[in-house]
């Protein structure tokens, strides 16, 4: 457990989370009364996990051509290492490095796995030695790894309890980042990750200010919608690391069926770096023209008789002054991720993440009223003031938020029977915040302002088990992929409001020239302080599914979910059942068509400290999603659209400043993406929605057909890329566009719509046996001013100003 003190790496060294990590497993089953199961997240195959091929004997390049398709591998293969050599093809179960041996022992030839993840053919000269001369022309396999040369395509992801999917025959709307578009974007939060993709809200960047997450116009809740690996942790409005991370996955809209309770907005999971079979030695850094520094190592391989054991360490550290004036920033965190093969069927993972992040002066929270006072209110109700510069301290520089997590987690997979698998996992996290100067900034359209200050502290343990089985079986001619599982979620949070809260009301000033103002508090409410008791929640859960596969065709997922929620401090225990049921359909290769039906239960809201009836608990609301799409796909592009509309129950704020769970929010829409590699000089992707988010069903119709709160109708995103001929040199560019808001329940107020451009360049060279690549990016090229709002809120907060990043990366 975290121990409180400034620095967490003074009291805990990384070598015992290592260890606290491995006892896990002994633990997690000590916790709960029942058993548990989870999915594995990974887009391929495991480094340890054999898989069982029936591949004909034949030409060599054609046994070779039949493996990487049936692996998902990328493997590059020149006619004149090959030609007049044969195979006796590969039958059996191998893992991927071991059948690759298999296919080309005696040929003179070694597959060698690149940085990105492909495969190469290299020649062993007589002496056994390796001749450095890789030959790099393709022979694509079906799935990608989002490498730029694939357009940042990743082809398959988590799709909840149902395990990895191919994105294309996925009856749902997902997004998966992959770890080479998270470095060429330089990406260090989710704001710089998620731009490119219209569904996703504008963010405000983790470096400067606490973050918001909406998808399709729903803010995504803090205790079931965030996932590390598949399993559920509660984290308020703070960002995992993502250096820590292989790809980010989002899926757009309800969970319900798929991951259990939470708010149908979307569900974000992190998926961990994990050992891999050729090692890696990397080591980043990177400097923003404000004075942010970031060193990162990444270190990992395989150890042992057949690369048995694995293990791959991540540590970071970042630290120097933000955007915002007088601003800082200070964060550091270390994971590690081990892999045991105990048997070829039987595989043990465990990893550990920790981390804290200090940030002085954050970026505060703005609320719009008539007169600028606290007397005002805090409903957002009124014309809000014209953006302020994303440099400007508009906060009390005595402001600071603090946070520190640690994370654990323990995974045991057993392939007991050929296509049947059990799997055990257990994830615990706690996260602890002190919190002083809540950043409430009360304020009218002139800029005249007042601020509610605030001094506290709270923490966050969650703990989350579950077991599963996984297989498929024939029935006549259908084929059938089935889930079983079950799981427990706990999640406490403690906060200092009745011991160590603090509040004070500081002002007046103007955004135009903010005042400084003596720090009212004599100091800052510790994590210790928080011992207040509150959103205790239990969840128990049973999931069945079963996906049909009427031939190659046709497929048919049907899936329930059976769910008790109790919040002991609110005195509720509910229970619901949520199905899904969805289809697809291939006319034609590379075309999937797609509708489906998926229902979701999400915990009821708690009024926040600012309303009149703060601290009351509401009940949980159900929602409904319809979905019809189609998805296309070719060599090195996709091409996607959906239409969905979402009925979910709707809370706000009245204008006498109740928070209220009433009515119904209404979320209709149309998405497009794609991405699309023209040609080896350029790459284009983009995205679109339209979306029509209103109110409806509110007590006595006063706001039915009110656009919702902090939600706008358009957003599109471009992005691309130019490679110079004849140089190892790429151009990027980007652009976003996001139509206007409304701020007020009544849609009097709006804040403007905002276009944003980005720039950028990277240059890839190689010194010796080093590979290192210089880059580029500026984000927000004009500078523009604007205001980042809040889903189904009235609250805003200034957007980034113009920002440059300069990174190296060396590749050992």
């Amino acid at each position: 457990m975290p121990s409180h003190a400034r620095r967490m790496y003074e009291s805990a060294t990384l070598s015992q989370a290592i260890l606290i990590a491995c006892l896990g497993v002994g633990i997690g089953g000590t916790l709960f009364n029942s058993p548990a199961i989870a999915q594995t997240t990974q887009a391929q195959p495991s480094a340890v996990q054999r898989a069982e091929y029936d591949i004909p004997a034949g030409n060599l390049d054609q046994v070779l051509n039949g493996f990487a398709a049936a692996t998902g591998i990328h493997l590059a293969i020149d006619a004149s290492l090959t030609s007049n050599l044969s195979s006796p093809g590969l039958q059996g179960r191998y893992t991927v490095e071991a059948g690759l041996a298999e296919i080309l022992s005696g040929t003179g030839l070694l597959a060698r796995r690149q940085a990105d993840g492909s495969y190469t053919l290299q020649k062993l000269g007589t002496d056994g030695v390796i001749t450095l001369d890789p030959v790099l022309v393709s022979a694509e396999a079906k799935e990608n790894i989002g490498t730029a040369g694939q357009a940042y395509i990743v082809g398959d992801a988590s799709v909840g309890v149902l395990g990895n999917k191919t994105l294309k025959d996925t009856p749902y709307s997902i997004e998966a980042y992959s770890r080479d578009l998270m470095d060429n974007k330089q990406a260090r939060s989710l704001a710089d990750l998620t731009k490119g993709d219209a569904s996703i809200n504008l963010m405000v960047h983790n470096a400067f200010a606490e973050s918001w997450l909406s998808v399709r116009g729903v803010e995504v809740d803090f205790y079931n919608a965030k996932k590390l690996d598949g399993m559920s942790f509660s984290m308020f409005l703070t960002e995992l690391p993502l250096e820590h991370m292989e790809r980010v996955e989002v899926l757009k809209g309800a969970g319900g069926f798929l991951h259990g309770f939470g708010t149908p907005g979307g569900i974000v999971n992190y998926v961990q770096k994990r050992p891999t079979e050729v090692p890696v030695q990397s080591l980043s850094s990177q400097l923003t023209d404000s004075g942010l520094a970031l060193i990162h190592g990444d270190i990992g391989r395989r150890v042992g008789a057949g690369g048995q054991f694995g293990f791959r360490v991540n540590l970071v550290h970042e630290s120097g002054d933000t955007y915002v004036d007088r601003g800082e920033s200070d964060r550091t965190s270390g994971s590690v991720a081990l892999d045991w093969s105990i048997t070829p069927d039987l595989i043990w993972r465990v990893d550990a993440l920790k981390g804290e992040h200090l940030r002085d002066a954050p970026s505060p929270w703005v609320i719009s009223n008539a007169t600028g006072t606290l007397a005002g209110g805090f409903s957002g109700n009124a014309r809000p003031p014209a953006p302020v510069s994303g440099s400007d301290r508009i906060g009390p520089g005595f402001g600071r938020t603090y946070t520190e997590y640690e994370t654990y987690g323990t995974d045991l997979s057993w392939q007991f029977m050929l296509n049947w698998m059990l799997s055990l996992v257990y994830r615990e996290m706690e996260v602890g915040r002190e919190y002083m100067n809540g950043g409430n900034i009360l304020v009218n359209a002139d800029g005249d302002y007042e601020i509610y200050a605030q001094n506290f502290s709270d923490i966050v343990e969650s703990q989350h088990v579950q077991a599963m089985v996984t297989g498929t079986l024939e029935t006549g001619h259908i084929s059938h992929d089935l889930t079983l599982g079950v799981s427990r979620n706990k999640s406490d949070r403690k906060v200092s409001w009745i011991t160590g809260y603090q509040d004070a009301t500081l002002g007046p000033g103007n955004l135009s020239n903010p005042p400084t103002f003596a720090n009212p508090f004599t100091r800052h409410v510790t994590i210790g302080e928080a011992n207040d008791p509150i959103d205790l929640i239990r969840r128990k859960e049973l999931f069945i599914s079963d996906t049909l596969h009427f031939g190659e065709d046709w497929d048919l997922i049907i899936g329930l979910r059976r769910a008790r929620l109790e919040v002991l401090d609110a005195g509720y225990d509910e229970s619901a059942t949520t199905p899904t049921v969805a289809a697809v359909f291939r006319p034609v290769s590379g075309l999937s068509l797609y509708g489906s039906y998926i229902e979701a239960l999400e915990q009821g809201e708690t009024a926040p400290t600012t309303a009149a009836n703060s601290g009351e608990v509401f009940p949980p609301l159900e929602s409904k999603q319809y979905e019809v799409g189609t998805k296309a796909e070719g060599d090195n592009w996709v091409a996607n659209a959906a239409l969905f509309r979402l009925e979910k129950g709707l809370t706000y704020t009245t204008p006498d400043n109740i928070f209220t769970q009433d009515g119904e929010a209404h979320y209709q829409g149309l998405e497009i993406s794609g991405k699309f590699r023209l040609n080896p000089q350029w790459l284009v992707t983009g995205s679109a929605m339209w979306l029509d988010a209103t109110n409806q069903k509110t007590d006595g119709g006063v706001l039915d057909g009110k656009r919702i709160r902090g939600v706008a109708r358009e957003h599109v995103s471009l992005y691309g890329e130019y490679s110079v001929i004849g140089l190892p040199l790429t151009f990027t560019a980007g652009a976003r566009y996001v139509s206007k808001r409304p701020v007020d329940a009544d849609n009097q107020w709006h804040v403007g719509s905002v276009t944003l451009f980005d720039a950028g360049a990277r240059y890839k060279t190689r010194v010796g046996n080093q590979s290192i690549t210089l880059r580029l990016n500026i984000d927000n090229l004009t500078d523009e001013d604007y205001w980042v709002s809040r889903a189904n809120s009235g609250s805003l907060i200034q957007g980034a100003p113009r920002s440059i990043k300069l990174g190296a990366q060396i590749d050992f």
